[in-house]
Parts: C-alpha cells; structure tokens; sequence
C-alpha cells in the first residue's frame, strides 16, 4: 500500500486552500448547515491512515455540521482520533457491529455520526433498522422455490469446494514431502447468492437530529438514515443490491407516512448504496418509476412525503465536469475510478422549508442557501501530482496504478457527498 510523501501532502493542502470551490470543498457559513456522506475506507485502527491522510479527513469534517461515515472497523481507535483532530465541538454517534457475526470472519462494520454540537441537536432516537422475524418468515416462504433451488446450488458449490481444496492441501502436502507434482490453484468459495430480498446484510443505522435556528423558528428535525448496501459484481448481487435498496426506501416510505407515530417527520438516507449508475439516463429510469409507484399510493392522501434524490440530478453548474455519453451534464461520480455514483443522499420530508426535486435545477443560486455537491479529492490528488491538465484518461495504465495505490486505501475510495441547507429563521 503506497502513500502521499509530506512533500505531496503539503502540495495537496496548498492547492485546497487556493482554491476550494474548485474540489468542491464545502465552505462553512454560519447561515446555513452542511450534511454530508463518506464511505471512509476501512477506518479502524491508526495504522490504517498516514498522519497526512487524518489531517484531511478532519479538515473536511470540520467543513460539515453532520458527517455519516461508513466502513467504520470494530476498532474504534481511529474514528476516536479523528474525532480528536476535528475539535471538541463534535459529538460521535456510533452503531455496534453489523455485517457478520462477531468472533467470526466477515465484513463487520459499524455506522456512525459526527455532528457538530453548536449547530445540530441529537434527540432521543438512535435504532438500528431491521426486518422483524415474521417478515423474513413470510419472504422465505413466499420465494420457498426459488429458496429452496438457491440452497440446492449452494449445497453443490460448498460440495465442489470441498473436493477441490481437499486437492489443494494434498497437492501442497505432496510438494512438501519432496514429490514432483502440480499444485492447482487455490480454490475460493464463491459468493451466495440470495434468490430474493432477505434482510438487510449490513443493519442501517438510525439516529435522530435537529437543526437549530437563527432565530425565533422551528428547528429542522429528522432522522438521518446511514447505510452501506450489499457490494458485488456477480449479476445475482446486483439484483439483490437492488432489493435491498428498494426495500430501504420502502421502509422509509412507510415510517414517513405514520405521522402521528414516527418520531420525527423528516427522513434523510446518506450512505454508500453501491447502485450500479454506469448507465445513468436508464439506471434513473428504473430508481425514479419505483419512487413514482410508492407515490401513487402515498400521494393520494395528506400523509405524502416529498422525495429528492438529488445526486441523481446533474447539479446545474458543475454537471458540465461530469458529461453522459451524449455530451449532455451527468451526476457526479462518487468513486475514486469516477465510473459509479455509488454514494447518495436522499431527502423525504414533510417540512416545506425543506429542498424538493424542483429546487435541483436552482442549486447554489443564492449564498447559504439549497447547494449540493461532492469533494473531488482525486481532481485535487491529480492536479498536486500530475498538473492541473491532466485526467485519470491521460496517465498511463502505470501512472494510474501508482496514482490509485497512493490513496485508495490511505485516504478512501470514495468521495464524500455534502448537501447546504439554510438554517432554519423567521419568514421561511
């Protein structure tokens, strides 16, 4: 794993303080709030992160009011550092261990909230989100086929595993013992997949939060919903990455329209939902007539929340750096490839002082007011070590490869989204 020298980190922090807004670096105002997202790869102990990657990673957490932060590690050293480096005006929130059953081998994470205490309130609720007993029940025996088929191949796999890591260690043994024979490659057992939407494999986690106002107003008050979805590459996972995503913005929907019983009245969804958006015009098409199908139900009553998702959106100045294939402006790309919008923030809501899909269009218009937007921190990586002309395209597949290994697993492999909203005050 490679590094940025400190010759490199203090190129890259000169160029950030000249020009901010080029990166997409959230200023801080005091009339308005930023809430943002960021998958922080594999944040766990200090080891994980070089004295140079830390220093930016706070840099940017005291940019926002509230930070999710995904691929938390079971050690929580790190994110207690950082913690540490951003100041004592943050508060931490943080989930226990989801993904695998601890003890054991697996993807354990944790989920977490780093928010700002003079400008955003916790309240009373912190859950993870789950699916009862009785649900999962009903699922299995709804799907009990295609269930049943699915346990009938993975039975077969694990069958053919077995017989050829049993090859693998007696070939091995053999080599050992002097005797000229071919060891085959080590077998690897291939992902299950599920045939149907389960349950969630990492538990959302949910935390409640208000804004406070200038003023004599009411605060904003919602519940932040962090998540980071099923990952995979197998067409299977990405069939179930989309169940499962569906399933999240379903239970959303449901707890939004019971107004009288939901906490509070606002949803906002920040994390990794690793949607494949490599096909962003018919990748939209899909997500948008599923929002529209729950709406037909939801909109025909007072109980209709408002929906936005708006990194779906090509953002009306700086969309022209992110251009679809027919040369017209696309979504950000949110990882560091800069092929996938794998990160989103969704907002759903009842408050209509609140951004809805048509202030998209009018992002960043006014000082303070509704902006969105992503800190571009591999433009910022490629300008300090390559010029500001170069792009990923330019390097070579070598100077890519180096470029990659100095901090995708130092700093992240992917950036952070932020959304502005005005600080709630009188006459809104």
């Amino acid at each position: 794993m490679g590094e940025f020298t400190p010759a490199e980190w203090t190129r890259i922090n000169a160029l950030l303080d000249a020009d901010p807004g080029r990166y997409g670096f959230p200023a801080r105002r005091d009339d308005s709030v930023i809430l943002s997202s960021f998958n922080i790869r594999k944040l766990g102990t200090l080891k994980t992160k070089s004295d140079g990657a830390f220093r930016l990673l706070a840099r940017y957490v005291k940019a926002t009011d509230l930070l999710a932060i995904q691929e938390i590690q079971d050690n929580l050293e790190a994110l207690g550092f950082l913690k540490d480096l951003s100041g004592d005006r943050y508060g931490l929130a943080v989930s226990d261990v989801t993904g695998a059953i601890p003890g054991r081998d697996g993807l354990i994470e944790r989920l977490g909230y780093l928010f700002r205490w003079d400008t955003i309130e916790r309240t009373e609720v912190a859950s993870d989100i789950s699916y009862d007993r009785s649900a999962v029940q009903d699922n299995l025996l709804t799907h009990r086929l295609d269930f049943g088929e699915a346990l009938k191949t993975r039975a077969a796999e694990v069958a053919a595993f077995d017989a050829e890591k049993a090859a693998y260690d007696a070939a091995r043994a053999a080599r050992k013992r002097g005797e000229d024979v071919e060891v085959p490659s080590r077998p690897e057992m291939p992902a299950f997949k599920l045939p149907h939407f389960l349950t969630f494999i990492r538990s959302p986690y949910c935390c409640s939060f208000r804004v406070k106002p200038l003023g004599p107003a009411e605060p904003y008050e919602f519940l932040a919903v962090n998540a980071h979805l099923l990952y995979g590459d197998a067409s299977a996972q990405k069939e179930e990455r989309r169940a499962e995503f569906f399933a999240l913005l379903d239970w959303i929907y449901t707890r939004v329209k019971k107004q009288d019983r939901t906490y509070h009245l606002n949803f906002i969804l920040l994390g990794d939902l690793n949607l494949d958006f490599d096909d962003p015009i018919e990748d939209r098409k899909e997500i948008e007539g599923f929002i529209k199908l729950i709406d037909q139900e939801f909109l025909k009553s007072k109980r209709a929340a408002r929906v936005n998702f708006p990194f779906f959106d090509a953002h009306p100045v700086r969309g022209a750096d992110w251009l679809l294939d027919d040369g017209t402006p696309g979504p950000f790309r949110t990882n560091a490839r800069l092929d996938q919008t794998y990160d989103q923030i969704g907002l759903f809501v009842h408050d209509k002082r609140l951004p809805n899909h048509t202030a998209n269009a009018r992002a960043g218009e006014v000082e303070g007011g509704f902006d969105y937007g992503m800190f571009d921190f591999v433009r910022l990586f490629l300008d300090a070590l390559h010029g500001t002309d170069a792009t990923i395209n330019t390097l070579s597949r070598t100077q890519r490869s180096r470029f990659f290994a100095k901090f995708e697993h130092d700093f992240s492999d992917h950036m952070p989204l932020w959304i502005r909203l005005p600080k709630p005050r009188p006459g809104m």
